[in-house]
């Protein structure tokens, strides 16, 4: 979290980064949520820089992110990118927000930085490493909340398996958990992959959206994005769906415990929608 005076808050929803390198694309892409709110008496336009080695933002392409009304907020999706390393490595910097009393950004009125650090690991090469990719059918000891199942109809491979959270018409919290041990070594890390769908059985406009996705270790949440990550209004029989994102967190806390790990999120779809999310290949890995 940063703030200047009154002016305005800015939080990250990750200050640590942590980006799995197993089957990342050249150049790497990564995005994050960034939450500003407007404490000042007037509208201030805001534009985010890079200082982070190696890394670029690549939306939005100028860094401004508009105006934010007083008293208001807004979160925004930034996308960064940087050429895939040959081997693991460690970047740091920081971005800076800065405030401007017009949309023009000539006026500025105050600025914050937001120290960041961001490692790529490859972790299913690293020592200790378990990976549940949910192929064989079942759910590999994972308990599954209410409309939560295993179901092929999407993967990260060509033929496969995953597990999918489903509402229609409705607004859930669902999740996935099991008990494991978790390796003793000094980084401990966990990474999997989610994509999401939704549709529409009418003429009528419909809403969904996908949110609030944690991870929990003994029921403490230990990463989170507290936000909307896909929010849709769907046209007469309209369909969305989103391709695989990425997500990986530090565990390192609780290396050689037994501990209960949970993955949760919110799903929602109004009166005639459904919201589907697929969590693939969860991996568990540890190194000195």
């Amino acid at each position: 979290m940063s703030s200047i005076v009154t002016l305005f808050q800015a939080n990250l929803n990750a200050n640590n980064i942590y980006i799995d390198y197993s089957n990342l694309p050249d150049p790497i892409t990564h995005r994050f949520l960034l939450l500003v709110k407007n404490q000042y008496t007037s509208t201030l336009y805001f534009k985010i820089t890079s200082y982070v080695s190696n890394w670029i933002i690549t939306s939005p392409s100028d860094g401004k992110l508009g105006g934010i009304s007083p008293a208001s907020q807004s979160v925004f999706t930034i996308t960064i990118t940087r050429p895939k390393p040959t081997t693991e490595t460690t970047d740091t910097g920081y971005f800076k927000i800065e405030a401007f009393s017009d949309s023009g950004y000539t006026t500025k009125v105050g600025e914050a930085t937001l120290d960041v650090t961001i490692y790529i690991e490859d972790l299913e090469n690293w020592t200790d490493v378990t990976i549940f990719d949910f192929n064989d059918g079942t759910p590999q000891e994972w308990t599954l909340s209410s409309g939560v199942s295993v179901s092929s109809e999407r993967s990260i491979e060509a033929t496969g398996y995953s597990i999918k959270g489903s509402v229609f018409g409705a607004d859930a919290t669902q999740y996935i958990e099991r008990t494991v041990t978790l390796p003793n070594r000094n980084k401990v890390r966990i990474s999997f992959y989610k994509s999401c769908s939704l549709y529409n059985t009418s003429t009528s406009t419909q809403y969904g959206n996908y949110r609030e996705l944690s991870i929990k270790v003994n029921n403490v949440p230990i990463f989170g994005i507290p936000f909307k990550i896909v929010d849709v209004t769907l046209g007469s029989y309209a369909t969305y769906s989103a391709g695989w994102w990425k997500f990986s967190a530090d565990l390192s806390s609780y290396k050689g415990q037994t501990v209960t790990i949970r993955i949760e999120w919110k799903l929602y779809a109004s009166s005639v929608a459904g919201t589907n999310v697929f969590l693939d290949r969860i991996v568990i890995a540890g190194k000195d």
